[in-house]
């Protein structure tokens, strides 16, 4: 999960972060809801609350 979270983090590529970024949601018991416009610092953010 950790590296998956990394990765996540160094990604340039939007669609790419948002995609691993599901994955990881999707791994997590509870996951966040993900709002409609998802952006670069949001993600971020959710990824220090995991």
């Amino acid at each position: 999960m950790e590296e998956l979270v990394w990765k996540c983090r160094e990604e340039s590529d939007m669609d790419r972060k948002v995609a691993l970024y599901n994955l990881i949601r999707k791994l997590l018991p509870n996951p966040p809801k993900m709002p409609s416009m998802v952006t670069d610092d949001y993600i971020n953010s959710a990824l220090d609350d995991i």
